[in-house]
């Protein structure tokens, strides 16, 4: 059995605690004090509205004009969170987490027992409540399976607690939407319209042909098993990139702000790849301007951890993109290989380069974010804030901070540079 676990619009109800006069309000958490920007959480009063993830601000003004919008604070949510997981160990170890706001438990011996679950769970939610604050409630769901677990945490919101047993399977699960399942997005729904797969209850009776089929391989069959209530076994991905991406304030869209910006954002990329013990191959830019399609361009690398280098290529970029004004920025460092794989750098240069790197990690690992920066990041050292990958919690201290290569563009043309920088 895993018992899986949902703060309940995490980022709003984190700001409701630590600030009571949102208590009750219709809240939006915005990354960006502009009108074109849009909300990252909605408190529950704000749902009523309407008003949900990526709701715009304007369109939440509208729904709601005594909303809440509140700057996102991520360094208290990333706290909170541990709070959380520290609140949740005094009942029972957690198994995995899965992203800020979700970690689930795999019960185990006696544990397995339904009422016993019931038991853990609510144990977890007067944990919270003790560690953390009142406002910080969570919806739990108990099921044979991860899948099923986070399926059933679903179904009751907020402060719920839901529990599926085998014996109820499928039956149980007919009464829900196709896209109520987490992973059944409209694409996927799409997809198993064209099998005729309308309903839950035609999912759950598709055989493994129809599934893989579905889902274009063999992950249609691991979701065959998931919903009999089996556990099956799927292989570990292997990360494949780390990149940071910045929607700009007003003031700066022009390009040479938007280039300190960008320099930020290399920053946060390169001390987060080496922090997780990467080296990356290849460095790409992305720039979507304000009224046009976004601009694309990349180079390849020789295995690199030294910010200075990546620093020398994302100018060699920035020199070809072609807008005056820029909405939104991406840096992502791809090809990671693992340092254990690594060979140490040739060049005695280089090897000076990436023990700099690491060393100026520490010191803002130790002295918070920025305090020590190369001067080409001073400019941009305040913009693109910490922000929280779906799958990724930071650590509060992790500073935010030879041969050819070819630029290729999405106008299909493809430039040399040189890559001794």
């Amino acid at each position: 059995m895993v018992l899986f676990l949902d703060l309940n619009s995490f980022f709003a109800s984190v700001e409701q605690q630590l600030r009571p006069e949102l208590r009750g309000r219709p809240v939006g958490i915005i990354p960006n004090d502009c009108d074109t920007t849009c909300c990252i959480a909605a408190s529950y009063e704000a749902k009523h509205f309407g008003i949900k993830t990526g709701c715009g601000v304007r369109d939440a003004r509208l729904r709601c004009p005594g909303i809440a919008l509140v700057l996102s604070r991520p360094d208290e949510y990333i706290t909170m969170h541990h709070k959380v997981l520290e609140a949740v160990d005094t009942v029972y170890p957690v198994d995995a987490v899965y992203s800020i706001d979700e970690m689930a438990f795999r019960l185990t011996g006696p544990d397995r027992n339904v009422d016993r679950g019931r038991e853990l769970a609510m144990k977890m939610k007067s944990a919270i409540r003790s560690h953390c604050g009142e406002f910080m409630r969570c919806s739990i769901g108990i099921a044979p399976n991860r899948l099923l677990a986070k399926s059933a945490s679903n179904m009751m919101k907020p402060d719920g607690l839901v529990v599926i047993e085998r014996s109820e399977l499928p039956q149980r699960l007919y009464p829900m939407d196709l896209t109520d399942f987490p992973g059944i997005s409209d694409g996927i729904r799409n997809r198993l319209h064209r099998v005729g797969i309308h309903t839950t209850e035609q999912l759950c009776r598709a055989t493994k042909a129809t599934m893989r089929r579905a889902w274009g391989g063999v992950v249609g069959e691991v979701w065959y098993h998931w919903l009999q209530g089996d556990e099956p076994h799927i292989a570990a991905t292997k990360r494949r990139n780390c990149g940071h991406q910045h929607v700009l304030a007003p003031e700066l869209r022009g390009a040479e702000q938007a280039r300190a910006v960008g320099i930020r954002l290399l920053h946060k990329a390169a001390a987060r790849m080496r922090h997780e013990g990467f080296w990356c191959t290849k460095l790409t830019l992305k720039i979507k301007p304000p009224d046009a399609p976004s601009w694309v361009a990349y180079v390849n690398l020789e295995p690199c951890q030294d910010t200075i280098r990546l620093l020398w290529h994302l100018g060699e970029l920035w020199k070809i993109q072609p807008y005056p004004f820029v909405f939104a920025v991406s840096v992502t460092l791809g090809g990671l290989t693992k340092s254990d794989q690594m060979e140490e750098p040739l060049f005695e240069l280089d090897r000076k380069r990436t023990r700099l790197a690491h060393t100026m990690d520490r010191i803002n690992q130790k002295h918070g974010h920025a305090s020590i920066y190369y001067g080409s990041m001073h400019e941009g050292r305040d913009s693109a804030p910490r922000r929280i990958p779906f799958s990724t919690i930071p650590d509060l201290g992790l500073a935010d901070t030879g041969g050819m290569g070819a630029f290729k563009t999405t106008d299909g043309s493809t430039r040399i540079a040189d890559q001794r920088a």
